[in-house]
């Protein structure tokens, strides 16, 4: 199956090595040395975090399969541990380090089962670039860089904003010093977002409520609607994010939780994009909120007597009833006492017959 990446490509989407090589290191590629290295001396990074939960245990298997059928194609790129010798920190290539550690585990297993003797797998030590003298803001511009770039675009709202706005924000930093426009275009050459896509990350990311954005992380609520709150003013996000976060505690189970959250979505919208004086405006907006207040109020009356119905119930059940557990064994017993007693029974009888005859 092709690639995210191979898609984009087909469709015009050109991989800026050029671009890339620029921004991770001013004006030029990161130099270093190669270096073979064990990998288990190599450790993953922490700023890649954001990444790592894009990738399933299929993505990893399927590429350890590659790798051992055509080899690693492209080096790992590592930089040293500061004040630990011989160990290093990994700046590029996470999915193919643990798709090397699958490969490893692997042929470890293959020498359990068959009884093999004990031999370091072809893949325990790698060809490796070894890059030094960056800075720290250099080495998570790099990981955004290569990230942004060779996954191809990021399916994933929140990775997608959250990476964009970290790799903005830092190549206006030392030694970049880009301006917000500069950063945004260097941003757009080393990846398939557009400058609409990318201004509306940025400002989900930098101007929305805290609370908001936090609720959009979780999936509460979706990029359309937060799109949209960021058209209130901050007093108002301020004020509707404390309702939907009073909505979003609500039963997930519960019909009404959903009833309530696209009522009040519904007005915020209306709120947001209908045309009225700020006194009509504050009006249709407390009243929104009022209306939200006193449906979670009511859900909530509702929700704690079913809890109250359902404490009830488990305070009166006989405590003498047998667990469920037990009654399967319990029947089992009567059967036996009733068998024993029908086996009595008749054995007497024949005895008696015996006797008489």
């Amino acid at each position: 199956m092709a690639s995210k990446l191979d898609r984009l490509q087909k469709k015009g989407f050109k991989v800026n090595e050029a671009a890339l090589s620029k921004i991770a290191r001013g004006d030029q590629e990161p130099g270093g040395e190669y270096s073979e290295i064990n990998i288990n001396d190599i450790e993953e990074n922490p700023d890649n975090a954001l990444y790592r939960e894009l990738d399933t245990e299929e993505d990893i298997a399927l590429l350890a399969d590659d790798i051992r059928r055509a080899g690693l194609l492209h080096n790992l790129v590592v930089f040293p541990k500061t004040g630990v010798g011989g160990k290093y920190v990994l700046l590029s290539g996470e999915r193919r380090l643990r798709a090397l550690r699958l490969l490893v585990e692997q042929d470890k297993r293959e020498q359990e089962e068959k009884q093999l003797p004990n031999r370091m797998s072809e893949w325990q030590k790698v060809q490796c670039k070894v890059v030094r003298n960056l800075t720290e803001n250099e080495k998570v511009v790099y990981i955004d860089s290569a990230n942004l770039q060779v996954r191809g675009g990021i399916s994933n709202e929140r990775v997608m904003r959250q990476a964009a706005a970290r790799f903005v924000e830092n190549l206006q930093k030392a030694p970049y010093n880009l301006s917000a426009a500069e950063a945004k275009k260097a941003l757009k050459e080393v990846s398939p977002l557009n400058s609409r896509t990318i201004d509306k990350a940025l400002s989900i990311q930098n101007d929305l409520n805290p609370d908001l954005r936090r609720l959009l992380d979780e999936e509460f609520l979706n990029r359309a609607e937060c799109e949209t709150y960021l058209r209130l003013t901050l007093e108002e996000q301020a004020r509707a994010a404390a309702v939907f976060l009073k909505i979003a505690a609500l039963d997930p189970r519960s019909h009404e939780r959903r009833a309530i959250k696209d009522a009040l979505t519904t007005a915020m919208l209306d709120v947001a994009v209908e045309r009225r004086s700020m006194q009509e405006r504050e009006s249709v907006f407390a009243a929104a909120l009022q209306n939200a207040q006193d449906a979670i109020g009511q859900a909530k009356t509702q929700e704690n007597k079913a809890a109250a119905v359902d404490k009830d119930h488990n305070l009166f059940r006989p405590s003498c009833l047998p667990r469920p557990a037990n009654c399967v064994k319990l029947q089992r017993q009567k059967i036996l006492k009733l068998r024993s007693a029908v086996i009595r029974q008749r054995t007497a009888k024949q005895c008696r017959t015996r006797c008489r005859s």
